[in-house]
């Protein structure tokens, strides 16, 4: 009776461990995906607005001058990613 006894005790504590690790599971995916969401909204701040431009409802343009390069880049405005890139070096 006392092996019984244990041994449904482990059974119990081994479905509570993997209903645990199940949640644990979850909630680090939820996790990931929120910061993801806020990591990918943010933007330059260090953008001057007289060198931005916008294409259509959904792009931008942004322009910046570094060490004789200019780059032209066109930006997708929901997700912050590069589409396009042009740069142009002076000789």
């Amino acid at each position: 009776m006392l092996k019984k006894k244990l041994l449904i005790s482990l059974v119990v504590v081994q479905g509570l461990l993997i209903i645990l690790g199940i949640i644990t599971i979850i909630f680090g995916v939820f996790y990931k995906m929120s910061s993801n969401k806020n990591s990918s909204k943010q933007m330059n701040k260090d953008i001057n607005l007289n060198e931005i431009y916008l294409i259509n409802e959904n792009e931008y343009q942004q322009k910046s001058i570094i060490n004789n390069k200019a780059t032209f880049q066109i930006i997708d405005i929901e997700s912050n990613k590069v589409l396009k890139e042009v740069v142009i070096e002076k000789n």
